[in-house]
């Protein structure tokens, strides 16, 4: 390759990460606006979870399930208003989150479990949360009017981010559906029965972790664990310097904005910031014990899960070889 070639291959690769860099740091701005003026306005953080909640889901399953994202307006607030519906009543949760669940692994078919996770992960928040102060009526306008928003920021703000995950075939959706039932399950009555404030935790590490691929699987949970000990680290030191309000959203935005950048490149780096982001909106107080928590739920979930993928990868390549002797 000539010498001008590679410069105006090397210009237009820079001209193509500086257009992406301002898209994600206006994207991440333009999610975080609406908060700001919540809490500027002196409105309660109640109005605040729903809509910011529904918002960050909805863009993030424009990027990874972008045919589930019209859907999705119903969905996000459904599972919300579901899972606070179903609080202090483990008879009626179960069955929902069970069916939830299965759903979940019956789209896998066609590529889009990764973005009806972002469904399961509000049933399960809003079921862990505290009972909204709310009437019924406008907690579900605010999360859907922040499912909408979410919406707008994917389609017009990410274009270039969006991605199709591959179906999977039918005897790995039966897999996946039974360890789906069964481990998302298990880990939701654990986090109920151990009533510890950062335990919904351990349910939707299960849910992001499990995958029809075992291959697959053992590298989310590394990446997994990778990131979240480095988003903890950060959370703790963020915790220690108490920056005020305003640099403080500044930092989120920032944040955010890296971890759009990582997505496509380095997945713990986009975990990293997720994780810094979760944990650094909660009170001070609590984030101590929540990257502890955080970080013991994560090396716990990946020990198992891990284990369990490395036994299917085995059985995997035992089977092929099977295959090819026969």
């Amino acid at each position: 390759m000539t010498f001008p070639r590679l410069a105006l291959r090397g210009l237009a690769t820079i001209r193509h990460v500086r257009f992406r860099l301002l898209y994600a740091l206006s994207t991440s701005t333009l999610l975080f606006v609406p908060a700001m003026l919540f809490a500027l306005s002196d409105q309660p953080a109640s109005w605040i979870f729903p809509f910011t909640l529904s918002a960050a889901y909805s863009m993030m399953i424009v990027l990874l399930a972008k045919r589930l994202s019209l859907y999705s307006l119903a969905g996000l607030p459904a599972m919300q208003w579901l899972g606070q519906a179903c609080i202090g009543k483990e008879w009626l949760m179960l069955p929902v989150l069970a069916g939830m669940l299965l759903i979940m692994a019956l789209v896998s078919r066609h590529g889009l479990h990764k973005g009806m996770q972002f469904w399961l992960f509000s049933l399960l928040l809003a079921n862990m949360m505290p009972a909204s102060t709310l009437p019924t009526g406008q907690h579900a306008l605010l999360a859907f009017c922040g499912a909408v928003y979410g919406l707008l920021l994917g389609h017009y703000g990410l274009a270039d981010w969006h991605r199709v995950l591959p179906g999977a075939a039918r005897d790995d959706v039966r897999r996946y559906a039974w360890h789906l039932l069964l481990c998302g399950c298990l880990a939701w009555l654990a986090g109920g029965r151990w009533h510890l404030p950062h335990t919904w935790w351990l349910p939707v590490l299960v849910v992001g972790i499990i995958d029809p691929s075992p291959q697959r699987m053992l590298w989310l949970v590394k990446e997994r664990v990778y990131g979240t000990l480095l988003g903890g680290v950060l959370a703790a030191l963020l915790a220690w310097w108490q920056p005020p309000p305003a640099i403080h959203m500044l930092i989120m935005c920032l944040v955010l904005t890296t971890a759009l950048m990582l997505m496509q490149r380095s997945f713990r780096g986009f975990i990293a910031g997720l994780t810094l982001l979760v944990l650094s909106v909660m009170p001070v107080a609590q984030v101590q014990h929540g990257v502890v928590e955080r970080v013991a739920d994560t090396l716990l979930v990946g020990v198992l899960l891990g284990s369990l993928a490395w036994w299917l990868e085995i059985g995997v390549r035992q089977q092929l070889v099977q295959n090819r002797a026969g």
